[in-house]
């Protein structure tokens, strides 16, 4: 007698569905009994805001539970973590890859990237909330933007042109051998871009008392030590309470000792609790994924894509605190070398003086110190204002004031920028000890510059520099100098800038120095980040259950049937 497999209908789970009946073929002749499930029939909106669980399970265990089908082939992972009454998990097949995948359009692709070789901006597709979460973590410039379909369908919106970029399992890539010419495609590191629980595995579902079956399955299929792998990721889904849109990631790797590499995000378990990695140890996939989540729930270790990087930020409080948190979030061991203070001087009538400014005139802001100090100053109509940075340009915006132009390689820079007829002002809220660059630039073609110091630097008495650090990144010209008080040589293995101006004051002080030039804080990520790779070509990426017919084996055509109704 025949066994009757539920499956869904998608390519993916009919080559699933075919691959088991295949490796049954030579003791039971199989056919493939195809059902619609209710996340097959809602694809058109995100499923987060679907209510309940077992989106893509449910019909098909009730056509198991009443005996319509003998056994179901499930992606794991969709499976919730409460196994319904009166059915159990038979066998768990040889994994395929757990990984995820990136796939982009030419036109995006950006090598030097920070982690993703993707430019800045893109629009990625996903329907996980896990994957966008560390996607936002990783690349907080990406629009992400929901995806649903099959693996077919999503790869040809990407084709036509939806997304730049969309984020798949390697698995079902594999799986279906789809065609992929054209588009560029990155394996993400299993590190810090972790997969859901039970990512790339089958679970073979069964009546609980078919006992006769539960031994052909396990003598054919199963295989313990990726059973036990894919118990204790799940097990951490099952703890943290959630099902598919939790964002947790959790993946067990090894044969002992078994490493677990865990990944929650923001607001879980509580609001307020930052997007985090983890990763532990243990000679049990057991421990290792407890250990793992524990760490997590603790506000997670020193674990992501810049683990174990030792990173000095050298400049005042304020201005490290954004980089600092962004390094901490990815990993890196940060010390906040706050070696520079302000204090604030006697100004002029800034007010005044900007209420003089008529139609082209301008008003120019070199530092996100000045910028601060710019709150509720008003500019006629026509009055330009102008930023060095995109991070001066950010404090600006805070403050209620939007820039019209923004130069990103010093203040010599956006003075070749500014279109001021001669005999123009501009008016330049300033550090006490500014260099002329802005003055140099603009005299010379007849426009006057008006200084008005706001503040002034000085070096933090009692600050303390991190010990041996891997990299120490300047913020300022200023801290620089205020370094230099301090050590003759820097004790960095990298020094980087942001601006240009600093890399040339580390020049002046004998150090050699990589420079951010546009003085993002994300420019600087993307000299420390680890980059993902392009992906081997297909036939160098074979899982471990890659042996499927490209068409259903003997006996395994599939036969259609209507979801079974909910039972009362």
């Amino acid at each position: 007698m025949k066994l009757r497999i539920g499956t869904r209908g998608s390519d993916l789970a009919l080559w699933q569905a075919r691959h088991i009946a295949a490796l049954l073929a030579p003791e039971r002749p199989c056919e493939l009994v195809v059902l619609k499930t209710r996340g097959d029939l809602i694809d058109d909106v995100p499923l987060q805001s679907v209510e309940g669980k077992a989106f893509f399970t449910g019909e098909i265990e009730r056509a198991l539970l009443d005996g319509e089908v003998d056994l179901a082939v499930h992606s794991h992972k969709d499976l919730p973590t409460e196994m319904t009454p009166g059915l159990s998990i038979a066998a768990v097949p040889e994994r395929a890859s757990m990984r995820e995948r990136l796939l982009i359009r030419p036109e995006c692709w950006n090598e030097p990237g920070a982690f993703l070789p993707l430019a800045r901006g893109a629009k990625v597709g996903t329907s996980s909330p896990r994957r966008a979460e560390q996607l936002a973590l990783l690349r907080p410039d990406l629009a992400i933007a929901d995806l649903r379909g099959n693996v077919p369908t999503r790869v040809k919106r990407l084709r036509e042109g939806r997304y730049d970029a969309i984020v798949l399992a390697a698995a079902g890539l594999d799986r279906l051998d789809l065609d992929l010419s054209g588009l560029k495609d990155v394996e993400l590191p299993l590190e810090w871009f972790v997969p859901a629980p039970a990512q790339g595995a089958l679970a073979i579902q069964i009546r609980e008392q078919d006992q006769e079956l539960r031994a052909l399955l396990e003598r054919r299929l199963h295989r313990p030590e990726c059973a036990r792998a894919v118990a204790a990721e799940r097990g951490l889904l099952a703890r943290a309470g959630g099902g598919c849109n939790l964002p947790l990631g959790a993946s067990v790797l090894g044969v002992g000792p078994y490493r677990a590499v865990v990944f929650l995000g923001a607001d879980h378990p509580a609001p307020g609790a930052r997007a985090r990695w983890a990763a532990a140890e243990a000679g049990t996939p057991e421990a290792a994924a407890d250990l793992a989540f524990a760490a997590l729930l603790r506000g997670g270790t020193r674990h992501g894509p810049l683990a174990g990087l030792r990173v000095a930020l050298c400049g005042s409080a304020r201005a490290t605190a954004e980089l600092a948190a962004r390094l901490s979030d990815l990993g890196a061991d940060v010390g906040r070398e706050e070696l520079i203070t302000f204090e604030q001087i006697p100004a002029p009538k800034l007010q005044e003086q900007a209420a003089g400014l008529v139609p082209g005139d301008a008003l120019a802001v070199t530092s996100r110190e000045a910028a601060r100090r710019l709150g509720g100053l008003k500019l006629a109509p026509g009055v330009e204002l102008a930023a060095v940075g995109q991070a001066t340009a950010a404090e600006l915006r805070a403050v209620g004031l939007e820039p019209t132009w923004i130069g990103e390689q010093g203040a010599a820079q956006l003075g070749r920028l500014l279109n001021c007829r001669p005999g123009a002002t501009v008016l330049f809220p300033c550090a006490e000890e500014t260099v002329g660059d802005l003055e140099r630039e603009l005299s010379a073609r007849g426009v006057s510059v008006v200084n008005l110091p706001l503040y002034r630097t000085t070096t933090r008495p009692g600050a303390t520099r991190m010990a041996r650090p891997d990299v120490r990144i300047f913020l300022s010209p200023s801290s620089v100098r205020a370094t230099r008080q301090f050590a003759r040589d820097s004790d960095a293995a990298r020094v980087i800038t942001l601006g240009l101006r600093t890399q040339e004051a580390c020049l002046s002080a004998g150090w050699t120095a990589e420079c951010a030039a546009d003085s993002h804080v994300e420019s600087a990520l993307a000299l420390l980040a680890p980059r993902a790779s392009a992906a081997p070509p297909p036939s160098d990426r074979t899982p471990s259950d890659r042996t499927p017919p490209d068409r259903p084996p003997s006996g395994a055509t599939p036969r259609l049937r209507a979801p079974t109704p909910p039972r009362s």
